[in-house]
């Protein structure tokens, strides 16, 4: 409920009653409101005025729970409010007479004792899916694998969380997100890649807030889901998370649920809800037409009775993960300013960004270096045509501009996070066979074409491991990206598979305070066995350098709306 305008004081107060010095009672208010869907909601900052028979007024504001205590002398008061309060289209105001005993003394100001009128102040427009919004959001959850994060739903009170499989794909990694700052590790206990479904378990304990999304229940009397009834999911697409989209069911059909409603690139794994408020299905997938839209696939909630049946069962066989805190992405964003002067700077040095480490080729990636090698192209070629042009003095100038598109509404949607990347790539070599046989071709032709070389992948990406000074430094996500080599020219002949690591890491990961940078690279092959590297300076200091514009923004204070 939105608070009421400052007024007076808030908490507790001691004013002088009828008879001075006999302040022998104590008065507690308590005041609430019945919302329009039947809940019970606290009024803070409720300005009230308190009229003894014989003295002057004094006033006091319920506080932040909706309560005022104030000591007084015994004796007759009458309680008012002063401004009111304006919630959903009605406006409420008290006065209460009460008579004042010795000792404690209760007065509820509520929807039963308040005047209550037409608000001359305009009200929103919500509907009753988002009143259920706001109820179920905390029973959403975004879930982070090695391959990416979806979204997941609370279904146990023990923590259990249903969520799609392919958002998990074969990791060793899982986590989940209930805000923007608590992120604990999750265990997966099974899953069903047939019907796209996984259970993951989690300690609850960590966000106090989470509730349980209600299962619908289908039935003859009472289906889970009606064709045309409007539903709505929420879930984490793109950088956000707790987002509400909404649309129709369009069919139900044994074991899915077709629908209208957008499902985007994060979504997948949370709860579709009917209009009730229940979990009708599983976010599954989405398909876009042409022309924007679309179809969604929704797996049926009732698909996943057997398996969270199976899971609370093995619950007692496997060991419940910890509910410390992991590392979250930055809530400040990087300056879009600085963004772009890296763009426009005549020169931006690349080569202490990259170097070998085993077998494999490492990249580390800053903000100001992603930008820059995402935009490289359009730089040079606004600068070729503004060259070309001003040759030209009945030439427009000025029409390209390659930055406009940098918007600084980007930064609410998460265009630009404040985040390191680490990119290890497997480095590719022709194999020993091909070698020989090129060369024995040669050598029979005299030199001449040995056919094209057979190249592959030296190995396999498995983890990596970054240090700072003696201290580990934990990744915001352990990723991992699928890399599909086929290649067929004269010269090679290239078709293989491989992972690369791609992990992310907080801001300040990388600092010359570090005393040394050890990066520690491990593959499939040899999962115990690292390939071993300390950063030079040039690059500890080139990437500290680089976050100097978020180190600022998050040490200024912030601009006063």
């Amino acid at each position: 409920m939105a608070t009421q305008d400052a007024g007076p004081p808030t908490g507790t107060a001691v004013v002088e009653g009828p008879t001075p010095g006999a302040r022998t009672a104590r008065l507690t208010i308590k005041t609430t409101v019945i919302a329009d869907d039947l809940s019970v909601k606290v009024v803070p900052k409720l300005a009230l005025t308190i009229e003894p028979e014989t003295s002057t007024p004094i006033q006091i504001s319920s506080d932040h729970d909706g309560t005022a205590s104030v000591d007084l002398a015994p004796g007759k008061y009458r309680i008012k409010s002063i401004r009111g309060l304006d919630f959903e289209s009605k406006h409420f105001d008290w006065d209460v007479g009460l008579e004042v005993k010795a000792g404690e003394n209760q007065l509820e100001l509520s929807s039963d004792n308040a005047k209550i009128k037409a608000s001359d102040k305009p009200s929103r427009v919500t509907d009753e899916l988002s009143t259920h919004y706001k109820r179920l959001q905390n029973s959403v959850v975004t879930v982070w694998s090695e391959f990416g994060r979806g979204t997941g739903f609370i279904v146990d009170p023990a923590g259990l969380i249903l969520t799609n499989q392919h958002v998990l794909g074969p990791t060793d990694y899982i986590a989940v997100q209930f805000d923007s700052t608590t992120k604990i590790a999750a265990v997966k206990l099974l899953a069903d890649p047939e019907k796209d479904i996984a259970v993951i378990w989690a300690d609850l304990s960590a966000f106090p807030n989470a509730v349980v999304a209600p299962l619908a229940i289908d039935s003859l009397n009472e289906p889970a889901a009606i064709e045309g009834e409007r539903v709505f999911s929420i879930g984490s697409p793109l950088h956000q998370r707790k987002i509400i989209t909404t649309g129709i069911v369009s069919k139900v059909e044994p074991h899915v649920i077709i629908s209208d409603i957008r499902i985007d690139h994060g979504n997948s794994g949370g709860p579709l809800f009917n209009s009730l408020g229940q979990v009708i299905g599983i976010t599954t997938f989405g398909e876009q037409g042409p022309q924007g839209g679309g179809i969604a696939g929704i797996v049926r909630v009732e698909e996943a009775t057997k398996l969270l049946a199976d899971a609370r069962a093995k619950m007692a066989m496997v060991a419940k993960p910890g509910a410390a805190l992991l590392p979250v992405e930055p809530s400040t964003l990087f300056p879009i300013d600085a963004i772009k002067d890296t763009l426009l700077s005549e020169k931006f040095e690349t080569k202490h960004y990259a170097f070998g480490l085993g077998d494999f080729e490492i990249a580390i990636i800053t903000p100001p270096l992603r930008y820059r090698m995402e935009r490289e192209s359009e730089i040079k070629a606004g600068k070729e045509k503004a060259k070309r042009t001003k040759k030209s003095p009945e030439a427009v100038q000025g029409t390209f501009r390659p930055l406009d598109d940098l918007k600084n509404w980007e930064e609410y949607v998460g265009g630009y996070q404040s985040i390191m990347l680490i990119r290890a790539t497997p480095k590719i070599h022709e194999t020993g066979g091909s070698i020989l046989r090129r060369s024995l071709v040669a050598g029979l032709s005299q030199g001449g074409y040995g056919g094209p070389a057979t190249m592959r992948f030296k190995t396999d990406f498995y983890r990596m491991r970054l240090k700072c000074g003696d201290k580990e430094v934990a990744p915001i996500q352990p990723g991992k990206i699928a890399h599909v080599l086929d290649l067929h020219t004269y010269f090679v002949n290239a078709t293989d598979a491989t992972y690369e690591g791609f992990y992310t890491y907080p801001p300040g990961s990388i600092s010359p305070s570090c005393g040394q940078v050890i990066l520690e690279m491990y593959s499939e092959k040899k999962p115990e066995s690292a390939a071993t590297k300390m950063l030079d300076e040039k690059t500890v200091d080139r990437v500290w350098e680089d976050f100097a514009p978020y180190r600022k923004a998050i040490s200024e204070p912030a601009p006063k709306p």
